[in-house]
């Protein structure tokens, strides 16, 4: 390969692939140390966070009707996207969960203790991820959810 780019059909593809995967990974590790610092959790904790960033991303993806769901990952960094969709099936979403029932899936996909439970986890979560989306995608986002749900969320 050369520092130009490869060729790609007849055409010349530039040679950036890497500085988009460090940038996304520079971007993850932002939004994992987000989360740690919000509960003063140290780096030795990362797969904790991962865990929390993990649990949430899927409930929220199964929760969102199709359309608006790849909107929103279009404005996450390439891992989490990544992330996101993993396991999506999107012929069964959304998946109408109310407050309670959220908050019992995250309990479940999360089954670490932490101050604030469930509901901190899923604030705590949503706020590292609010700082990579535009507000009018965030309060699309918004608007999707039920009302009940509203309340948790930044």
């Amino acid at each position: 390969m050369s520092r130009v780019g490869i060729r790609n059909g007849g055409s010349v593809v530039p040679n950036n692939s890497y500085s988009v995967f460090e940038s996304s990974l520079d971007k993850t590790n932002l939004i994992l140390k987000d989360i740690e610092q919000a509960y003063g959790w140290s780096k030795e904790r990362r797969n904790q966070s991962y865990a929390a960033l993990r649990t949430v991303l899927h409930l929220l993806r199964d929760r969102l009707p199709v359309q608006e769901s790849v909107h929103f990952a279009a404005q996450l960094p390439v891992l989490v996207r990544g992330i996101y969709f993993e396991g999506w099936d999107p012929s069964v979403v959304p998946i109408k969960l109310n407050r309670e029932e959220f908050l019992y899936e995250v309990r479940a996909g999360f089954p670490f203790d932490v101050e604030g439970g469930p509901a901190t986890v899923v604030n705590t979560v949503l706020n590292a991820l609010r700082r990579h989306v535009t507000e009018g995608e965030w309060d699309d986002v918004k608007s999707s959810m039920p009302k009940d749900l509203t309340r948790i969320m930044p």
